[in-house]
């Protein structure tokens, strides 16, 4: 059962939900990225546009709902202590990775709704429920649910007269309709992630259809072939860790633009590392972005700067180590302490991830031999798939001449025209930066027959938007998340818009007679 405006005004959601996708529901919050059920990981789900945050609630000694999964602290706060035991005041003042601290169920629901999105509770002690119920009335907070492992909690909160939609959550191994009847919920959730590799096929239709009658969601999902197979599935929602996997980008059939990530997912992951490629593949971008570099015994590693202090733990310059030096370094702990450990990749590596997945490359040569590159490229079968571009545009003229069938891209302001950008070096794909080219020549693109990118290291949603009256063939982004919703998932963009207004007009008029709770 997917969402209907009858559902959603039965519990005062909002009706801007009815964009025709299942709701991304951020496990923890985008709990891959930051700290499990902390302000950040919250923030970046929002930035993601997951709909709705999952998050989990225990009382403390002196009953305040405190957002953690566990009641023992030692894996969160690397401290024994047991929320069920320690008092606020004591809880708020520990510190967890990454500069986060625990949040109470109130400051959860403000952040929420100034970001716009709604509240999936998952109620950890028996005595969380009624008390959660309590303050959601209280902050006429509406876009939430309440759900929970034990149906008898569940069926509890419906006796006491609950209005707020109410779900079970089914292990592995349970049968749904039983923990129905049992509840007598509004939602049936399927946790059913370790059930099997293929979990998805555990849906069949007759369970479908005996569950015709609830809202249903999905574990929590982040592997991208079980993604793939559960995306179309009726359902009112999906958590997962990873929430942009489920809204995967979708070109436009009258106009497709192809994404270039620009060195990766590098707002999510440390840049130009195997974890920041992975995170644009996975959302079906088109090309990721990288530059390469050669170390002082001939290996070609994938690295922006010469030297090695901004996204390394090492020093001096990349040309005067070796492959294995810089294999022992650590590539992601400059990122956030959740990336330490992830290492600096070699070409190779990249181009067979990027293979792997059928994706592109753009790379950029830093300091390497052209020929040795193309040459790896060519071995790997990669070069039908990747396109190549440096300041040293000497270098791009040889390679053009040894190898005339690559696919080279020419940056437009370096030259006095694009006629002349194209003709340098036969330029199949000509680059407007928008800070310094004007973004009304992309049309004469198409009159020269090469392909148009649009480059931008800018996050404004408008700026990104607006890129699209200008129709390129690609765009090369530090923000391709942003622009995948702008251009795939306009409802989307257009519910969090009202959702911010909504709470910006809420806050103004809460020093209004007769406004505001």
């Amino acid at each position: 059962m997917t969402l209907t405006s009858e559902w959603l005004r039965r519990f005062g959601w909002p009706e801007t939900l009815l964009t025709g996708h299942p709701l991304a529901i951020a496990h923890r919050g985008a709990c891959a990225y930051a700290p499990e059920n902390t302000e950040k990981s919250f923030r970046i789900a929002a930035d993601l546009c997951a709909e709705m945050w999952e998050l989990d609630l225990r009382l403390s000694a002196d009953g305040v709902c405190v957002v953690s999964h566990d009641d023992d602290l030692t894996r969160q706060a690397g401290r024994g202590v047991r929320i069920s035991q320690t008092p606020w005041q004591a809880l708020a003042a520990l510190e967890l990775p990454e500069g986060q601290r625990l949040m109470r169920l109130e400051q959860v629901i403000d952040l929420a709704r100034a970001c716009g999105c709604g509240l999936y509770i998952e109620i950890k002690d028996e005595g969380a429920g009624p008390e959660a119920w309590r303050i959601l009335q209280e902050a006429q907070f509406r876009f939430a649910a309440l759900a929970s492992f034990v149906p008898e909690w569940i069926g509890a909160l419906r006796d006491r007269g609950c209005d707020w939609p109410l779900a079970v959550l089914v292990p592995a191994g349970a049968d749904p309709r039983a923990h129905a009847q049992a509840a007598r919920p509004d939602i049936v959730h399927i946790c059913w992630r370790k059930a099997s590799g293929t979990p998805g096929r555990l849906l069949t239709d007759t369970l479908m259809h005996d569950l015709a009658g609830y809202q249903i969601i999905l574990w929590d999902e982040d592997r991208p072939e079980v993604v793939e197979d559960i995306l179309d599935k009726p359902v009112m929602g999906i958590c997962s860790d990873r929430p942009e996997m489920l809204k995967p980008y979708r070109p436009d059939p009258e106009h497709p633009v192809e994404i270039v990530c620009h060195r990766g997912a590098n707002n999510l992951a440390p840049e130009n590392t195997l974890e920041a490629a992975r995170i644009c593949i996975d959302q079906r971008f088109d090309y990721v972005e990288l530059d390469v570099r050669t170390t002082n015994d001939g290996a070609l590693v994938v690295m922006h700067d010469p030297g090695l202090e901004r996204t390394t733990s090492g020093t001096g310059l990349v040309i005067e180590q070796s492959l294995d030096h810089l294999r022992g370094l650590d590539a992601g702990g400059w990122f956030r302490d959740g990336m330490r450990g992830e290492k600096v990749p070699t070409f190779e590596e990249y181009l067979a991830l990027a293979r792997s997945r059928s994706a592109g490359l753009y790379v950029e040569l830093k300091h390497t031999d052209g020929n040795r590159l193309i040459e790896t490229v060519r071995r790997a079968g990669m070069l039908e798939r990747c396109f190549f571009w440096s300041y040293d545009t000497d270098l791009l003229r040889w390679m053009r001449r040894q190898s005339p069938e690559i696919v080279l891209m020419a940056t437009r302001w370096m030259y006095p025209s694009v006629a002349e950008t194209v003709a340098d070096y036969n330029a199949q794909i000509v680059e407007f930066d928008v800070t310094r080219d004007d973004l009304s020549e992309v049309a004469q693109c198409r009159d020269l027959g090469v392909r148009s990118m649009i480059f931008s290291t800018r996050a404004d949603w408008e700026d990104l938007e607006s890129y699209l009256q200008y129709r390129p063939d690609m765009v090369n982004l530090d923000y391709p998340e942003r622009f995948k919703i702008v251009a795939s998932y306009p409802e989307v963009r257009r519910h969090f818009r009202a959702m911010t207004r909504a709470d910006e007009q809420g806050t103004a008029n809460k020093n209004i007679p007769g406004h505001g709770p």
